[in-house]
């Protein structure tokens, strides 16, 4: 019998519980042993794992954690936003701020996503899709909302015991996220016209910036947080479209800093 089973929330006692995770998919390996695929709660991580390495935690203990992290997330860009004070009511009123098209891996940070954009009257339209089906349905997206702003994420890592960080083997789902920046810019190849953020923990960022994002995660290889690529959105949409964004003040701004999020400078898509 499986000690753990789909939706139970979990620590890994080799990284001393640090992170919480809900088990997404349970594998009976052919050596006997139980694997279990594990998805963040708060961080946008991917990972394996053995039932000996996991702990169940309380599904209040870990909803707290939750509450907890994305508070200090909305916090903290927030007290550091560049944008001016009445940016909210001049995009209700007088302009036009960027529409977003976010394409998730996971249903619950794209409801996490989807209320901070409403909270700054954006328009967005949101899609839980997997990683891997991303690519098959961005295009048509694309063409379908026609948005100023396409985010596709999810869930990433790379590969336990991967060697160097210049080979796609070595991660869980960065190829996905390269293909879906890739046939977004099949449809829109100017990076002023559709700006795209992609990527998730510890995602090929060089591989994604080749393939034509604006910004991607992640530069050192770290986790990022699961409103961080809303938040890079929200100032993209909220930024007036003669000033340029640059990636220094987007690290101000999103939970993981220069390490999880780089990038090029943008044009904003707020319009008169």
């Amino acid at each position: 019998m499986n000690k753990f089973k789909i939706g139970d929330i979990v620590a890994r006692k080799s990284y001393g519980g640090d992170l919480y995770f809900r088990v997404a998919a349970v594998t009976e390996r052919g050596d006997g042993k139980t694997s279990y695929l594990l998805k963040g709660l708060v961080y946008r991580l991917e990972a394996d794992s053995y039932g000996d390495d996991l702990v169940k935690l309380r599904p209040s203990d870990a909803h707290m954690n939750l509450r907890n992290e994305i508070t200090i997330a909305r916090k903290k860009s927030r007290a550091r936003r560049i944008y001016p004070w009445w940016a909210h009511i001049a995009a209700r009123f007088r302009t036009r701020p960027g529409s977003v098209l976010h394409l998730d891996g996971s249903a619950d940070y794209l409801e996490m996503c989807i209320k901070y954009y409403r909270e700054a009257s954006l328009n967005v339209i949101g899609k839980a899709v997997e990683e891997r089906n991303q690519p098959e349905v961005v295009g048509q997206l694309i063409r379908r909302y026609q948005p100023d702003i396409l985010v596709v994420t999810g869930h990433d890592a790379m590969k336990k015991g991967a060697a160097g960080v210049s080979s796609i083997e070595n991660y869980k789902n960065s190829r996905y996220f390269i293909e879906s920046v890739r046939e977004a810019r099949k449809v829109e190849a100017s990076l002023d016209r559709l700006c795209i953020f992609a990527g998730a923990c510890q995602s090929f960022f060089e591989a994604i910036m080749d393939a034509g994002a604006n910004f991607a995660s992640s530069p050192g290889r770290i986790m990022i947080n699961a409103l961080d690529p809303a938040i890079v959105s929200k100032k993209i949409a909220l930024t007036d479209s003669r000033i340029t964004v640059t990636p220094e003040e987007i690290a101000q701004l999103t939970v993981s800093g220069s390490e999880g999020i780089g990038g090029v400078n943008t044009r904003g898509r707020l319009k008169a």
